[in-house]
């Protein structure tokens, strides 16, 4: 899902919100997924409910929920699969495109789609993934003539990437040179082994250990002042969107999911 961009110049960092809440608020999340949100039902229990704004609710020990949207996990992957919606690719500015595909291909396994320079408008920009454009969840990169650096701010968060060994993938960054902010371990309060690294733009990433997911490019996290509002814009933006909310913490994974928060993580 494109935003508009922050500045005059091309590109813009995911659907960037106004900065979060103060640290003492307590984090709520949300996740939002207009296709494949089956992906999601894979590693952990879920609690189905239909209230007018929440259809699928996943959580780890949150309260129950009285009625369903679906009936079983199976119902659930059956919609997700005949859904042909999806989010296509997200934009954001690097200082130096050529070192952060660097990282990109090397660090984090992505290949290089597509690059194209646009000197009339004085910028380039390149698409990673894990896939096909038509079928994968894609990164642009957008680098504008002269400008060398960003400030990535406090309304972006981080993305997520599923793997298979978190801690074979933060060898292999640090290795290359990547930051490791996060050490490989358990998620607060779950089990879900999780690491963090940041890109040479200082973008976040989130390394998620869930073997077998579709899609690696699974997460795009946001933080948000008003978490109800921004819920009903995304509902609104793509129509009868499939809504995945976790309170406290990150629940299953979808594939090509937005990520709301209202206090930062």
């Amino acid at each position: 899902m494109r935003a508009l961009p922050m500045a005059v110049s091309r590109g813009a960092v995911a659907c960037a919100t106004p900065a979060a809440a103060a640290a003492a608020v307590p984090r709520r999340s949300m996740l939002l997924s207009t296709a494949a949100a089956g992906a999601a039902l894979q590693s952990d229990p879920i609690r189905l409910m239909s209230t007018p704004k929440l259809k699928l609710r996943a959580s780890a020990g949150a309260a129950q929920a009285a009625a369903t949207s679906f009936s079983s996990n199976d119902e659930a992957f059956t919609w997700a699969k005949k859904d042909n919606r999806r989010l296509l690719h997200v934009v954001y500015r690097v200082g130096d495109i050529d070192k952060t595909i660097k990282f990109y291909t090397e660090c984090l396994g992505m290949k290089l789609l597509r690059k194209r320079d646009i000197p009339e408008e004085k910028y380039t920009n390149a698409f990673l993934g894990y896939g096909p454009e038509e079928t994968n969840f894609a990164i642009e990169l957008t680098y504008n003539y002269g400008v060398d650096s960003y400030d990535v701010g406090a309304g972006f968060g981080h993305f997520g990437i599923a793997t298979d060994d978190v801690a074979k993938t933060v060898e292999l960054i640090r290795a290359k040179g990547g930051k490791v902010t996060r050490e490989p371990g358990p998620v607060k309060g779950g089990k879900t082994v999780i690491a963090f690294i940041e890109d040479p733009d200082g973008y976040k990433f989130e390394i998620l250990e869930r073997p077998g997911t579709p899609e690696p490019l699974c997460q795009v996290m946001l933080r948000v002042g008003d978490l109800d509002r921004a819920i009903s814009f995304y509902e609104k933006v793509s129509s009868t969107s499939q809504l995945l909310v976790g309170l406290d913490c990150f629940a299953a994974c979808c594939t090509s999911v937005v990520t709301v928060v209202t206090s930062g993580c």
